[in-house]
This record gives structure tokens, sequence and C-alpha cells, in this order.
């Protein structure tokens, strides 16, 4: 895969150990027990309610999602929340690499970024973007033609949180419903 982008590291991530080997990196580090609403060590960050016809996705292999959900007859919709230290590259660079990198679209310039609806997630405001076209996820080989990324960003200073939902056009259209009462559900764990 041909590298396209590049961002700076997180002054909040912990500093690479490139000479260490992945036991001596990894020897400390205690197994954590999953719960039923979450994987690993992140079900004590965010409470959620899963909406009706939804499912949990499993456990993300990239390990960048905190909820993940699937949705659809075949489990072809999904949608998770992921968060990333610090500004996470910016809300423009993120919302332009969904368009151009996930959707084939060209980039939004500044102004048009600025312009996007706010909705509420954890009692902020969120920037939303709804975008249609062909889908590629990263690593798939090629893209799904016809479908629908809707998407929050919410920069704080310490991280940048993310909710995103895609699948087929027409199948994201009919599950605004529950993805509204799913980001209006999402809260700090208690």
């Amino acid at each position: 895969m041909e590298i396209k982008e590049s961002r700076p590291i997180s002054a909040y991530a912990a500093a690479p150990a490139p000479i260490k080997t992945s036991e001596e990196r990894f020897a400390n580090a205690e197994p954590e027990e999953p719960s039923e609403n979450a994987p690993m060590a992140r079900q004590n960050l965010f409470a959620w309610v899963t909406p009706e016809g939804w499912s949990e996705a499993g456990e993300d292999p990239s390990g960048m999602r905190f909820i993940n959900l699937k949705f659809g007859p075949n489990g072809e919709g999904e949608c998770y929340l992921s968060l990333m230290p610090g500004s996470a590259g910016g809300i423009d660079a993120n919302i332009n690499r969904w368009r151009a990198n996930q959707m084939g679209l060209p980039a939004y310039s500044k102004e048009e970024i600025e312009k996007l609806p706010k909705k509420p997630l954890l009692n902020r405001e969120a920037t939303y973007v709804t975008l249609d076209g062909d889908y590629k996820n990263v690593g798939s080989p090629e893209a799904l033609k016809n479908y629908r990324l809707v998407g929050l960003i919410l920069a704080a200073p310490q991280a940048t949180l993310f909710v995103k939902m895609t699948g087929p056009k027409d199948l994201v259209e009919k599950n605004m419903t529950a993805f509204e009462q799913f980001v209006s559900s999402i809260s700090p764990a208690r």
C-alpha cells in the first residue's frame, strides 16, 4: 500500500520503541477481561445503547474502535466510535481523508468545512458530515458502489472523538434514526 499522507505524532502518544522486540515491549502487559458491552480495556470509557436491530461487531482488529456495531440483513452496515489522542491530524484533514481516500470525492475547502453543520455529541458540538460515493475502506482492494458515510468529529485538546456510520446508501438512510439514537445515548461510563 502506498503511503499518501502522514500526521505528526501526538504529544499524548507513548514514544515508539522500534529497537525492542514485541516480547520486550509487551512483557508487563496484563490481559484484561472483556465485558458484554465493549472490547477489552475500552469498556470502562463509554456507555451507550445499541439500537434495535443493530449488534456488536466483535473486537476490532485495528484496536482503534471503542464501540463497534453492525446492522443490515447481512451486517453490511457498520457504525463505530473511535478516540485518538490529541488533534488526530485535525478536523479538516480527517474530513478530507474520508472524502478522498474512502469516498473518492474531491477535498473540501477550509470554508466549506467551516460551514458544515454541528450536532451534539457528549454535550458538545461536533462537526457533522454526510458523504455519498464509492466507499473504499482502509486496506480494501476495491470500492463498494453507492455507499454513504455519515460522521461526527468532536475535537478537544486531549483527544478527538469520531463516530462514523457507513453502508449502502439506502441502508444508511433507513438507519438514520437509529444512528441519532445511538449518538445521543453515548455518555462517559460511570
